[in-house]
């Protein structure tokens, strides 16, 4: 077992093992065994799935505390663009930029315009890759991680183009570091989060050798008292709304990265059944005609992260309305994009690589037998993925029973199956089946055979 930190914080007092996580999870992390949460830190991803699905509030996200903004000389707030869904489209981007100043940071930039550049960057890699096809979005770095654990065939695919975030930290530690001449470790960059993987890759980066953030606050944890902030301001001290990017600004919502190529040849898939849904398939060689694949875990993209405070449908609303709002705003030039793709800035600086979970058998024969025994449990088990057993589906806890982790009895129907006597000790389907052949059949049908 890894000794990874995740953002992800599990409250024993609330939990009630109620297995809604459990089944909720993407990749399989979260058991419940003797009615505590069990989590294998090798195969959680940090997406907050878990924090969405849980009813009882026993999941929470460890984010940055004021604390940290003490640690440098100047601190500076990168939103995401969600953050302008969030107020109502009536509220000016600018002006809640400028609220963070009064909350705890130094200095603020937009990334909005970050957002179109790496679009246009996408662009330019579109019309010079080569296979394999589709590529792969990595914006969303949950689902960089589901691919890195359950679809590792899939990494070659992924478009080799850093996220807006870690680029607008990368140029804005720079300039900062030259405008006031500060020692870049003495600037701190926080991000302003719609969801917990972009807390996590902060910390466990994906395809750099290290995050250009020095940390990140929740959305749902700013919300208050930028509000608060913001009534104090007043409207007269808003600045003019120039400096964003509108495309960019659509980066928030799902469909809003596809929106700002070119290239028409694109599909947008969101949430974790539409995900494994085409992934799946991508793996058996379909999709092959597509040219690139923009996927979130969340199920709007990150306008529907689980540490937002409006409901995503409002939050589109407002962006909509906001996007309107701002009119007609210059372009980045694609001239400047180019030229900085060429000198290789958007590039991620490592190549991301698999993550091993389980020991891979040594050779094909016991390959071939750990299949044929998975396979046993599996007629053993009934197949209903009820999650009763504390593990999310019936393959899975086959796994667990082949890791040692488990043992057949966990699962209730077998168990049952057993105490009702030797007539039902085969369990499961096999039970079902050994009682079916007992009914009667209908008039004039031939009976089970009997021992003379």
């Amino acid at each position: 077992m890894s000794e990874i930190r995740h953002s992800i914080l599990f409250d024993e007092k609330r939990c009630i093992a109620c297995v809604a996580c459990t089944k909720a999870c993407p990749s399989r992390a979260i058991r419940v065994r003797g009615g505590r949460v069990q989590v294998n830190a090798d195969l959680c991803i940090d997406c907050g799935e878990c924090i969405r699905a849980c009813p009882h509030d026993a999941m929470s996200v460890r984010t940055s505390s004021p604390s940290d903004l003490k640690r440098f000389r100047h601190t500076v707030a990168i939103p995401s663009t969600t953050l302008y869904t969030q107020f109502g489209g009536d509220v000016r981007p600018s002006h809640l930029l400028h609220a963070l100043t009064r909350i705890g940071f130094d200095s603020f930039y937009d990334m909005s315009w970050m957002c179109e550049m790496v679009g246009q960057a996408l662009d330019a890699y579109l019309s010079e890759c080569q296979d394999p096809w589709p590529k792969i979005s990595v914006t969303c770095p949950a689902v960089i991680r589901l691919i890195q654990i359950r679809y590792p065939d899939l990494l070659p695919h992924l478009a080799p183009i850093e996220s807006p975030r870690e680029l607008t930290a990368k140029l804005i530690r720079r300039r900062v570091a030259q405008e006031r001449g500060l020692p870049p470790e003495e600037i701190g960059i926080f991000y302003v989060t719609p969801c917990s993987a972009i807390m996590h890759s902060i910390i466990y980066p994906v395809g750099l050798e290290e995050s250009y953030l020095d940390g990140a606050f929740s959305v749902a944890e700013v919300y208050g008292p930028l509000r608060m902030a913001m009534e104090e301001m007043g409207e007269a001290s808003s600045s003019s709304a120039t400096g964003f990017s509108p495309r960019g600004l659509g980066w928030a919502a799902a469909g809003g990265e596809s929106a700002m190529m070119r290239n028409a040849n694109t599909l947008t898939v969101n949430g974790v059944a539409e995900i494994t849904h085409v992934f799946d398939r991508i793996e058996a060689g379909k999709f092959r005609s597509v040219d690139y694949i923009e996927a979130y875990i969340c199920p709007e993209g990150c306008v529907s992260g689980p540490l937002l405070v409006e409901g995503w449908w409002r939050a589109k609303r407002n962006l909509r309305e906001v996007i309107s709002r701002l009119g007609r705003q210059a372009s980045i030039q694609e001239e400047k994009t180019r030229k900085l793709f060429r000198e290789h800035f958007f590039d991620l600086e490592e190549e991301v690589k698999a993550r091993a979970l389980r020991p891979i058998a040594r050779d094909l024969k016991q390959a071939i037998l750990r299949k044929r025994e998975k396979e046993g449990l599996l007629a053993l088990l009934p197949g209903k993925n009820c999650a009763a057993c504390g593990a999310p589906d019936c393959a899975t806890l086959a796994e667990d029973i082949l890791e040692g982790d488990a043992v057949p009895e966990d699962c209730v129907f077998v168990k049952l199956d057993r105490l009702a006597g030797p007539s039902s000790a085969r369990g499961g389907k096999a039970s079902n089946d050994s009682r079916a052949k007992e009914r009667p059949g209908p008039p004039g049908a031939a009976g089970p055979e009997r021992d003379t």
